[in-house]
């Protein structure tokens, strides 16, 4: 089995992709799937049968969606082609109206699973991928009865979206077609079966539940006309929903689950101004029944109605739950750990629902990022099959995988985007701020009914998102809500920065110790003083107090103490050396700045104690400040919606005359498109640490994918010393030159321009990258730890003269000493290495380096810098 993926462009381009693959009959069945966000029903069986003439013995299986996943990335507007050819195993498919043409009635649930049985079902079948249309309200039955007819058969896919066409739109009335046709109430199944073939499903969901159970006491097909004998919608609404009618977005992150299965979440929609016959028209004969059931309903009533995306069983049981961050974090990596064993995953399918991309919870891309390398193909649904302890269960608000193949492979998978959740916990502040506003609305009311189960949900929530999760300690969303709230403007932000270090050279037993012994030394330090801690990271906590509390000076001696104290030896643990940052006057907003700041200034004077206040960045010039964090905002966006792009320079060869290799150098987009180079946002992304870690390993991930598959050309990539300090960088790197076939196509630039504290670090670095195959340069020399010694230890294989240097050298004699200094090293050493000059901006000064029988140059007289390569 082989899977390709391919975004639709045009016919001509898919005519032609079609062809590259040899696509024949004699290779085996052939499982075409497209799912558009841009195509209408009619324009999808067009493209279906244009498929089918030019792959006639394929089976076509296309849905309409509100947005793709193409090779685990997450795409608006976009059509995408997974080709999957079986080596022996079989696909058969068919679409199956759900409604009888005749009476205009829904078929029998058990009629439509007996006739798949039938039709479909083999002992040997091993995955059944159905999606329905938007319109079919009994999928929740049906996925049910599924289990009776043909036991343990996972099932994956979902419902049909479409586009989004308002800010709330749930994304119903999808529709799925192939070359016969398209229908709007009709399944469309394709199974799969083999001997050989084996497959697994899973699902994240991020839900923990938390409220107290309720009965759905009465439903008009798909809307909840009650709750425990009361209107569903004033239950609904009383308490959670109502206060957050500003931002009904939110509603997705308290969604309802059924009693029976508590790990599938049911997201519910409101109707605002609308009646009964508008959503179900009498005179369809598919609601003649439920018009009869309620005769004394009020049908012609106009009101606001709650919905599901299927139709409702009265007297089922329901509990509210609650999606947040750290539960998103342990289910998603849970699901990817049971993926990533899976032996054989040559073809995978990803499906996310439209509430995971939702502006709040806004996971799905975060999500996707480890399978960024794969073939993973999928689309957007309005609600997701998820397999779970043997059974198929139909729900909403889930992310689905599903993985198959007829024999061992494994996919190429990106498990860093773990590392970075900053995605997720950054909306934690506005959640929690709405919950305090609610709890602050219901508190008065503790005399009310039921007012008390509804306050001891929203306090739940609060503890959920205000504790750490490994220690009952608050955390630094409780640390944003104290400093708003009740004052605390004097922080003291204390972190352990050798953590590697220690990991690599003590047990995780004596580590483990340290780290308990360390937190509850400053834990009991905090409470003596009545000062209150926070856990921000692992190693890194903050203790807060209001400044009306205590002076600033009681406050610094204070902490000056503690610091004493974690200095203090003992044999039976590691010996650690806490940084002390103490910021005074901050706020809600910028006590992170401010930490960032502090910590530069901590580096640059290598101190372990510094007093950083408000009063330092009020000095700061304001419109300085304002392009600070206008840069910050740019980084993020660039960051969440891949705008980090790669531009490429030509570097020429003196000797040949022609572009010998390429460097990648790092742009950003903003949201208008405009283009930001390095000079303007890599400082502010070094001070806030995190935001260079996240376009460092975005643009080298980028970099390995252009040139993967390129065997005559070669490409540099920036290195900086926090590069290589970083674990999860060297990892990324490492793993990227040992899966390319080319590696020596792979050159690292270090910089020389940058402080290097331990050379030994760096010269592992260089070793390691030898050893896979790729190769060293180091950049800027002339500019920072410029020495001879060093050049020796580091086994560079490219030199590359600082511009400053190279600009100047035919103006200026000493610029030209250099350049003729380094050239006749070059000719002395014993050691195989190229100069590169760059800067070379005109004939004058490339004359003058071609003199000096400099290897390469690089400036604008040969190559301008753009996102595509220069032959």
């Amino acid at each position: 089995m082989f899977t390709w993926n391919f975004q639709y462009i045009s016919k001509a381009r898919l005519s032609s992709t079609l062809k590259q693959l040899n696509l024949s009959a004699e290779q085996g069945d052939i499982l075409i799937r497209i799912h558009t966000a841009i195509h209408s029903s009619e324009e999808a069986v067009e493209l279906a049968r244009f498929v089918k003439e030019l792959v006639p013995q394929a089976v076509i299986f296309g849905t309409s969606c509100s947005a793709v996943v193409n090779k685990g990335r997450y795409a608006l507007n976009r059509c995408v082609i997974s080709v999957s050819t079986m080596t022996e195993a079989h696909v058969v498919s068919e679409m199956i109206p759900l409604i009888d043409d005749y009476t205009g009635m829904p078929l029998p649930v058990d009629m439509l699973c007996g006739q798949i049985k039938k039709e479909f079902i083999r002992d040997d079948t091993r995955l059944l991928l159905t999606f329905f249309s938007g319109q079919y309200q009994d999928v929740y039955q049906f996925v049910d009865r599924c289990n009776d007819f043909f036991p343990s058969i996972p099932m994956t896919g979902g419902i049909a979206s479409v586009p989004k066409s308002g800010k709330n739109d749930v994304m119903d009335g999808g529709f799925v077609f192939n070359e016969h046709g398209w229908s709007d109430r009709a399944i469309l199944l394709a199974a799969l079966s083999g001997e050989k073939l084996e497959s697994f499903s899973s699902f994240a969901t991020g839900a923990q539940v938390l409220g107290d159970d309720a009965e759905i006491t009465d439903a008009f097909k798909s809307c909840l006309l009650s709750i425990n004998g009361k209107d569903a919608v004033d239950v609904v609404q009383f308490g959670i929903d109502h206060a957050i009618a500003r931002h009904p977005e939110l509603l997705y992150l308290f969604p309802y689950v059924y009693g029976d299965d508590e790990k599938v979440p049911i997201h519910l929609k409101y109707r605002p101004d609308t009646s009964l016959e508008q959503i179900f028209p009498k005179a369809d004969p598919a609601n003649a029944q439920i018009y009869f059931l309620h005769e004394e309903t009020d049908t012609k009533a106009k009101k606001e109605y709650l919905f599901a995306g299927h139709n409702i069983k009265p007297g089922k049981v329901i509990r509210r739950a609650f999606i947040y961050d750290g539960k998103v974090v342990s289910d998603s990596r849970t699901l990817f750990q049971r993926v990533e064993i899976f032996a054989k995953a040559e073809t995978i399918f990803g499906y996310v629902s439209f509430a995971r991309s939702s502006e709040y919870l806004n996971c799905a891309q975060w999500e996707l990022a480890p399978y960024e390398n794969s073939n993973m193909c999928g689309c957007v649904t309005a609600g997701e099959i998820m397999f779970d302890n043997g059974r198929n269960v139909m729900g909403s608000g889930a992310f689905v995988v599903s993985v198959m193949g007829e024999k061992p492979y494994t996919q190429e998978y990106n498990p860093y985007a773990f590392s970075h959740t900053e995605t997720l916990t950054q909306e934690n502040r506005n959640v929690l701020n709405l919950l305090v506003e609610i709890e602050s609305i219901l508190e008065p009311r503790m005399s009310e009914p039921e007012v008390g189960q509804i306050l001891t949900f929203v306090r739940e929530c609060e503890k959920i998102l205000l504790y750490s999760k490994s220690e009952e300690i608050p955390n630094e969303a409780a640390l944003s809500i104290d400093i708003k709230i009740k004052g605390y403007d004097r922080v003291c932000i204390i972190n352990v920065l050798e953590q590697s270090e220690m990991e690599r050279v003590f047990s995780s037993h004596l580590v483990e110790l340290t780290y308990k012994d360390y937190i509850q030394k400053c834990l009991k330090f905090a409470e003596n003083r009545k000062y209150r801690m926070y856990l921000l990271d692992h190693w890194m906590i903050a203790i807060a107090v209001p400044s009306y509390r205590t002076t600033l000076p009681n406050f610094v001696h204070d902490m000056e103490t503690l610091q004493k104290e974690l200095f203090n030896y003992t044999e039976e643990l590691i010996s650690i050396v806490p940084i002390f940052c103490v910021i005074d006057g901050c706020s809600e907003d910028s006590f992170q700045s401010m930490y960032y700041s502090a910590r530069v200034e901590m580096k640059n004077k290598n101190i372990q104690f510094y007093v950083y206040e408000a009063s330092e960045e009020d000095s700061l010039d304001e419109d300085s400040i304002r392009e600070k964090y206008h840069i910050v905002n740019v980084i993020n966006y660039a960051v969440n919606h891949d705008k980090v792009i790669p531009y490429f320079q030509g570097i020429h060869d003196n000797r040949e005359g022609r572009i010998h290799h390429y460097e990648s150098l790092m742009r950003i987009a903003d949201e208008n498109g405009k283009i930001y180079y390095p000079n303007s946002f890599l400082d502010v992304a070094r001070i806030y640490g995190v935001l260079y870690d996240q376009i460092s390993k975005i643009m080298i991930r980028k970099v390995f994918e252009r040139f993967r598959n390129i065997e005559d050309k070669s490409v540099s990539i920036n290195i900086g010393i926090r590069d290589i300090k970083n674990k999860e960088v060297l990892e990324l790197i490492y793993d990227s030159l040992s899966s390319v076939t080319h590696p020596e196509n792979f050159i690292f630039e270090i910089l020389e321009s940058e402080d290097i504290d331990d050379y030994n670090e760096l010269v592992a670095f260089v070793d390691r990258v030898h050893e896979l195959g790729g190769r060293i340069a180091i950049d800027d020399f002339g500019s920072g730890f410029s020495n001879l010694q060093h050049l020796l230890s580091i086994h560079s294989d490219y030199l590359k003269i600082d511009g400053s240097i190279v600009r100047n050298c035919h103006e200026n004699q000493e610029s030209e000493k250099i350049l003729a200094l380094i050239s006749t090293w070059k000719k002395m050493s014993e050691n195989d290495i190229c100069i590169i000059a760059e800067y070379v901006e005109n004939e004058e000064i490339q004359k003058m380096i071609v003199s000096y029988e400099v290897d390469y140059s690089q400036g604008y007289l040969f190559s301008i810098p753009a996102p595509d390569l220069m032959e």
